[in-house]
């Protein structure tokens, strides 16, 4: 079965999914289109289907992903006056290129609600500054709730003429008043409902300072009908809830995978890490991760994310080693269309701005040049990001976790990482044991890594022998889980009719000399080939012990004992 069959035989799947995919092969021919790209490209099945890609599509550019093996992620493109986010990525079966494939995601009701938003907001903000021109009831007091000044229009609609109500606790003029409360927590209030003399108001409570002090606050009421100015909030707060959904259905898209479930261990320290990251989880703090290579920094990002109060909203990597320098600062910030030559002309959105409200974990941080450093500084301390080619800063509210396998503190004293930078994301830190200082968690992380293989390939491996046990705890694991998980993939698809996995299953770099070969000797891998031989031919004749000794050239008394022996009985 080809890689193109298997979608084939589960396009039922595939369609019911919300993206739009599009396969084509090597000759840009389309192999496979699900519902999706098909109501997307108002296509059927059977014209779309084996056509040539720019007849289906006219401006897909799968085929250079084709020639460049190159992957594009988070491309904003427009599909028949669509917004789509779309990935291309190269396709390969058994390491050999076979095609590539586009994933779209529709974003205009996304892009759409925003403008709508806005457009509300301008509405609210004008309906607003006009009513304060027209009515201006006035308070002002002190930290304590005293009135220092009270407008003219506002003594009247109370009913009070003199000046006797300043120095007068507010609570004792005004009625339900929350302005006192205001002027104590410096919490504002805005246009919240008062109800004064009968009639509900509009009332704007906010604090001010004197010399950085909190000294008391500021209210305004507006006198007047206000059911525009409630419909009109009814009306935002719809569709403020409307974002907030398709915020998190498109947080779906980047979404953690791992929990701290996924970190197997019996090792103490590991132990402690875990409990730790339930309790830092819950913070907004930055986190630092450091360890070796094949550690598992990625998992603990993960859980740190799935365990905080961000776990419903976007979790988004980063492989700063992995993303050229000088498309490092557009994939991190994004650009506006025609930022730059080459630039998609929709422009694209950066990597901060899709972790918006979520965590954004940024691995590998250790090759991150210095010049990106300073702009990774302004974001985290600003906490707003400005596209390539704009000069409208965006404010955003992101946690940054970032990972390393290097030593930090020594690239800021080879003045090679910035130490104002290291500090910023070393407000947590976690540094993850190589595997070589958890002995213990060795032969569990290789129980739980063939109890995986077994369910994926319906196999029956029980484990791995004591001999082989042996020499995987003296390895040194200079490559940490992800050799280990490595050499059992390897030596479960290399065992053949064995239970266990025995010391020569395991490549020879684990029996670094002829002394540390714990191997079986000659007698025990003799008697392991006749009594693989004596089952299959057992197996053979049906369990029939006369011909099985007979084809074999030995008595039938012989083959009793042998099975006696073997444990064949």
């Amino acid at each position: 079965m080809t890689l193109f069959d298997y979608f084939h035989e589960n396009s039922a799947i595939f369609d019911e999914m919300r993206n739009a995919i599009i396969i084509i092969d090597l000759k840009g021919v389309v192999k496979f289109i699900n519902v999706r790209a098909l109501e997307l490209l108002d296509l059927t099945k059977e014209y779309a289907t084996d056509r040539y890609i720019l007849e289906v599509y006219a401006e897909s550019e799968l085929e250079r992903i084709v020639k460049t093996e190159t992957a594009e992620r988070d491309v904003r493109i427009i599909v028949r006056n669509h917004i789509c986010i779309t990935s291309r990525l190269p396709f390969y079966l058994d390491g050999k290129l076979v095609g590539a494939i586009a994933i779209f995601d529709d974003i205009t009701k996304f892009e759409n609600l925003n403008l709508r938003l806005e457009a509300e907001r301008s509405e609210m903000a004008i309906l607003k500054t006009v009513l304060e021109l027209a009515y201006d009831g006035i308070v002002v007091v002190n930290k304590d709730g005293y009135i220092t000044m009270l407008s003219d229009a506002y003594k009247r609609f109370l009913g009070r003429e003199d000046d006797a109500v300043i120095g007068k606790h507010v609570t004792d003029i005004i009625e339900n008043t929350r302005m006192h409360i205001v002027a104590k927590t410096g919490i504002p209030e805005i246009n919240d409902f008062q109800e004064i003399r009968g009639d509900y108001m509009v009332a704007t409570r906010i604090p001010y300072y004197v010399d950085g002090k909190l000294a008391g606050a500021i209210g305004k009421v507006i006198f007047r009908n206000v059911s525009e100015l409630h419909n009109i909030n009814k009306k935002y707060n719809k569709i403020e809830q409307e974002l907030r959904n398709l915020k998190s259905e498109i947080s779906n898209l980047h979404r953690a995978k791992y929990s701290l479930d996924h970190i197997i261990t019996g090792n103490l320290q590991m132990d402690k890490l875990k409990q730790y990251v339930r309790k830092i989880a819950h913070t907004r703090s930055n986190v630092l991760i450091q360890g070796e290579s094949g550690t598992g920094k990625e998992l603990f990002a993960h859980a740190i994310h799935n365990e905080s109060q961000r776990s419903e909203m976007p979790f988004v990597s980063v492989n700063c080693a992995a993303i050229p320098e000088h498309l490092l600062e557009s994939e991190l910030f994004g650009y506006e269309k025609g930022a730059f030559t080459g630039a998609d002309k929709n422009g694209k959105i950066g990597k901060f701005e899709l972790a918006d409200q979520g965590t954004i974990f940024l691995d590998e941080i250790g090759d991150m040049p210095l010049q990106m450093q300073a702009k990774i500084l302004r974001v985290i301390q600003e906490g707003e990001v400005e596209r390539v080619g704009s000069n409208r800063p965006k404010q955003i509210d992101v946690r940054v976790i970032a990972a390393t396998n290097k030593n930090l503190r020594e690239m800021v004293e080879e003045k090679t990482f910035r130490e104002d930078l290291y500090y910023r994301l070393n407000v947590i830190n976690l540094s993850i044991p190589p595997l070589r200082d958890r002995k213990e968690d060795i032969i569990l992380l290789s129980k739980h890594f063939l109890e995986t293989l077994n369910r994926q390939n319906h196999g029956k491996i029980k484990g791995v022998s004591e001999k082989a046990q042996l020499l995987l705890t003296s390895y040194q694991w200079k490559g940490n889980i992800r050799e280990l998980r490595n050499v059992i993939e390897r030596a479960y698809n290399i065992i053949e009719g064995e239970e266990y996995i025995q010391p020569y299953h395991l490549p020879m770099q684990l029996k670094a000399t002829e002394d540390d070969y714990v191997g079986d000797p000659l007698r025990v891998v003799m008697e392991n080939v006749e009594k693989k031989i004596i089952l299959e031919r057992l197996l053979y004749f049906k369990g029939n012990k006369t011909r099985t000794a007979e084809d074999l050239g030995i008595s039938r008394m012989a083959l009793h004992k042998k099975l006696e022996k073997f444990d064949l009985k």
